[in-house]
């Protein structure tokens, strides 16, 4: 098989593995590494000249990609307000641990006749 074939065939494992619901997120990001980076090895080895087919698989590699990256970002964001989530919690959690560590006074009145 061609370099265009191989990256052809690791794009569409890539979308379908992104397409798949899948509840236990981390080992879908794990997947998706080994992909990027099986498909990062494969990219060099792609140079022109190229056929009409390999012209028309690079083509669909470029919808792929729009789409890879759509999901690529819906997951970045998923996991940024997990963080965030757990951020909250933690700091919820400490309030509820020592509720005056935080405590702030606005002004102190000093009375200078006693």
């Amino acid at each position: 098989m061609t370099p265009v074939h191989d990256c052809h065939k690791m794009t569409k494992r890539l979308l379908d593995l992104l397409q798949a619901a899948d509840d236990n997120r981390d080992s879908q990001i794990e997947g998706v590494e080994e992909l990027l980076d099986q498909r990062g090895d494969i990219l060099p080895n792609i140079q022109p000249p190229f056929t009409e087919e390999e012209q028309k698989l690079g083509r669909e590699i470029n919808l792929m990609n729009q789409e890879i990256e759509a999901h690529l970002q819906k997951l970045s964001r998923a996991v940024r307000e997990d963080l965030h989530e757990v951020k909250v919690k933690k700091q919820t959690m400490g309030k509820y641990a020592n509720p005056y560590e935080a405590l702030q006074t606005d002004g102190v009145f000093y009375d200078k006749r006693n």
